[in-house]
């Protein structure tokens, strides 16, 4: 899938709902196309507002685990 298939211009947004079971919710803008460096990780992140959380700050700690 390429992101022209999901944008169509630039500046267009999207509301991204991601992990459905903590509901975190992102607004995606897609600026337009830019030349990725041979040695550049993908994906990049251009800029960020507020917190950032850890996602499944507690995943696999046992004594999180209820075995009732």
């Amino acid at each position: 899938m390429t992101i022209s298939s999901v944008f169509l211009a630039p500046k267009q947004r999207m509301l991204l709902l991601f992990d459905y079971g903590v509901c975190w919710h992102f607004i995606v803008q897609y600026l337009g196309d830019a030349e990725v460096e041979p040695a550049q990780k993908l994906p990049h992140v251009i800029e960020s507002k507020g917190e950032t959380y850890e996602q499944y700050d507690s995943f696999g700690v046992e004594d999180d685990w209820d075995e009732d």
